[in-house]
């Protein structure tokens, strides 16, 4: 015992001295464990054959897909995806085909025409020798009024002006004219008449709409226009080639539809 207290602080430091020994002896060896680790792990291998993974069951749901009355949620039969309204006919109750697509939304453009401004000089009419008088036809196809949409006469001598036109010009002799310069009132915008032909403009269009949920078709439609969808008036506030516009007469919302698309 008295060894040990008189050596214990030696005896320790052999102890320590003998495992840091241990370890430098053993550190070569796992340097060297960790290199041919890391030597196999990047070796290259050669890579596994590809195999075809079975995509049968994919590919039969995608083809089922395809056939919407394949798959019983998806089906036009079925309402999960497809809703539905209800009607009463004679007690019983019916689907509505229609359904989501009533109101002026469901308006469809069957078709449209131009309309013309036609002015036509009346060389059949005989002219006063000091002071003539020329006779045009005209025909205004867009005036939103019925009654000036006719073919009506008015006469003009040189400078006069009347509800349709100031005569501006007369090219030519005054008794045998070539052609008539017109400033249209309704545009500030001159033309040329040409004495032996009829002068025509394209000043707006009308079209045929059907609105097939209420079995209604409505013919020759134009600006000014009111038509009555599912019991509410509308008026209509513009046509085009391709567009009409729609206001709701209580709104005044505008709803336009346009051709060749049914929303």
């Amino acid at each position: 015992m008295d060894f040990l207290k008189k050596h214990y602080e030696k005896i320790i430091l052999a102890v320590v001295l003998l495992g840091l020994a241990g370890a430098a002896a053993y550190l070569p060896f796992s340097v060297s464990a960790i290199r041919a680790e890391l030597e196999e792990s990047i070796r290259p291998r050669k890579p596994k054959e590809f195999q075809q993974k079975d995509l049968s069951e994919h590919l039969s749901l995608l083809n089922r897909s395809k056939n919407p009355e394949t798959i019983s949620l998806a089906s036009p039969e079925h309402n999960t995806f497809n809703p539905v309204g209800w009607l009463e006919d004679n007690g019983t109750l019916v689907k509505d085909r229609f359904y989501g697509h009533k109101g002026p939304n469901a308006v469809e453009i069957l078709s449209t025409e131009p309309l013309y401004l036609i002015i036509e000089f009346n060389s059949e009419k005989e002219l006063d020798q000091e002071n003539p008088k020329y006779s045009f036809s005209v025909t205004r196809q867009a005036a939103e009024k019925r009654s000036e949409r006719r073919r009506m006469t008015r006469n003009a001598r040189l400078r006069d002006k009347n509800d349709i036109f100031i005569l501006r010009e007369i090219k030519g002799d005054a008794l045998r004219p070539e052609a008539f310069v017109l400033e249209l009132l309704a545009s500030n915008k001159n033309i040329t008449v040409n004495a032996q032909e009829a002068y025509t403009e394209i000043t707006g269009h009308k079209a045929d709409l059907e609105y097939a949920a209420g079995r209604r078709k409505y013919s020759g439609q134009m600006k000014g226009d009111k038509i009555s969808i599912d019991k509410r008036n509308y008026e209509i506030v513009f046509v085009s080639e391709t567009e009409v516009v729609l206001s709701d007469e209580k709104t005044s919302k505008h709803t336009t539809i346009t051709k060749g698309i049914v929303q």
